[in-house]
């Protein structure tokens, strides 16, 4: 993805943002397509600084909007991910992308920075409770 523009550079952390959504690398590819295009076709009223964010909200509601997110085909770490319930699948995925400041993510996700760190500490002992094996 080198070839891209400096600004859209983040496309392929998107594609993991989204195949931890739907748990399938067509799904995830089809909806980045999807969210590129009304992004892009709106590239002249958002700013280059905004569109980032902008992009991964959309990313987030169009995926969350859809009902059936179905089981997961990918690797098992994704399925563990993609297994999570919302906010919580959101927040911990684009916080281990490292493209975004508490700040931000909070934006993307609609919620304050202090409901994302209770959203944070719920999600890390989700993931806990699931990959720690039984006795």
């Amino acid at each position: 993805m080198s070839h891209l523009p400096k600004e859209w550079r983040f496309l392929r952390s998107a594609w993991i943002y989204a195949l931890v959504l739907t748990g399938r690398s067509e799904s995830a590819t089809s909806l980045v397509k999807e969210t590129l295009n009304s992004i892009a076709s709106r590239a002249d009223v958002v700013s280059t600084r905004r569109r980032k964010r902008l992009f991964f909200s959309t990313l987030f509601r169009s995926a969350t909007a859809q009902e059936d997110r179905g089981t997961s085909e990918a690797h098992e770490a994704v399925s563990t991910f993609h297994s999570l319930p919302e906010p919580g699948r959101s927040a911990a995925t684009l916080l281990y992308l490292r493209i975004f400041t508490p700040e931000e993510l909070a934006g993307i996700l609609g919620k304050s920075v202090i409901e994302l760190a209770d959203i944070l500490q719920a999600t890390r002992e989700e993931i806990s409770k699931s990959t720690t094996p039984a006795q």
